[in-house]
């Protein structure tokens, strides 16, 4: 019998504990993160942590200066629209992850993967001493005059 819980499954999964609760995805993507042994799927729970992280504070922030305006700041109709646009935004980010990983399971992959071999390509170019970089190459048919 086929696997039920394939490998872009456990990510979609990933996503949506993400989305729904910061608890869910404490035991979701803590278990994955501790317990599992594959690199791509333990990838993915660290990119939705930094993401859920991010959303949390932004949350925080917005829920810090409601407390504010409710003590006669006048902000509170801006910061309906604000809490309302990163709402829909936060659904966008999780949605989209969503689709990406159930449909396009290598597209995060592509996006995230160049940027990192491109640095470890970059650091080892800038280890390496300057006249090993810029060496001419020596023409092996002839012998050299000395």
């Amino acid at each position: 019998m086929k696997e039920l819980w394939t490998l872009r499954w456990k990510k979609a999964l990933l996503w949506l504990c993400g989305y729904v609760n910061l608890i869910a995805f404490a035991v979701a993507g803590g278990y994955v993160i501790v317990k599992s042994t594959d690199k791509e799927l333990q990838r993915t729970a660290k990119l939705v942590f930094v993401i859920v992280l991010l959303f949390t504070a932004v949350e925080a922030l917005i829920t810090i200066l409601s407390g504010i305006a409710a003590l006669g700041a006048r902000m509170g109709s801006a910061l309906t629209w604000i809490g309302f646009f990163v709402t829909l935004f936060r659904i966008a980010v999780f949605a989209a992850g969503i689709v990406m990983e159930l449909f396009f399971p290598k597209a995060l992959e592509k996006l995230l993967a160049p940027r990192g071999k491109k640095a470890a390509e970059e650091k080892a170019d800038a280890d390496r001493p300057a006249e090993a970089q810029a060496q001419p190459e020596e023409d092996l048919g002839e012998p050299s005059e000395e």
